[in-house]
C-alpha cells in the first residue's frame, strides 16, 4: 500500500507539474508574443522617426526657399538692372573722357612749345616759374 500511496502521490506530482508547465508555457508564449509585437512597433516607430526626419529636413528647405522667393520683388530686381546699367554707362563714359584726356596734348607739351617758340637764350622767367609751382620741372 505505501508504493501505491507513492505511486498515487508521484502521479499527482507529475500532473501537477504537467499543470504548472502547460501554465508557464502558455505564459511564456503569450510574453513571446508581447515581445514581438514590441519588436514590430519599435521598427514601425523607427521607420516613422527616419520618415518625420526627412519631411522636416524638406519641410525647412521649402520654407527657406519660399522665404526668399517672397523676398524677391519683381520691381525691386527691374530697378536693381536700372542702377546697373547706369552704373556701367557711366563707366563707359568715364573711360571714353579718359581716352579723349590721353589724346590731347598735355600742359607740359604746351609750356615746352611756348618756350620753344621763345629764343633759346632767354627763356621766360615766368613761364619757369609757373613750370617749377606745378612741379613740371625736373
Amino acid at each position: 500500500m505505501k508504493m501505491l500511496d507513492q505511486k498515487k502521490a508521484a502521479e499527482t506530482n507529475a500532473e501537477r507539474a504537467l499543470a504548472d508547465y502547460n501554465t508557464q508555457k502558455k505564459l511564456a508564449e503569450r510574453l513571446q508574443a508581447q515581445v514581438d509585437d514590441l519588436e514590430h512597433k519599435i521598427k514601425t516607430f523607427e521607420n516613422e522617426l527616419i520618415t518625420l526626419k526627412a519631411r522636416a529636413k524638406t519641410a525647412d528647405s521649402m520654407k527657406k526657399i519660399n522665404r526668399q522667393l517672397a523676398g524677391v520683388d519683381p520691381s525691386g530686381t527691374i530697378a536693381m538692372l536700372e542702377r546697373m546699367k547706369q552704373k556701367v554707362d557711366e563707366d563707359e563714359s568715364t573711360a571714353q573722357a579718359f581716352g579723349e584726356i590721353a589724346d590731347r596734348p598735355s600742359d607740359m607739351d604746351a609750356a615746352d612749345r611756348l618756350l620753344a617758340q621763345k629764343s633759346a637764350s632767354a627763356p621766360n622767367e615766368d613761364l619757369l616759374a609757373l613750370k617749377r609751382k606745378m612741379g613740371l620741372t625736373e
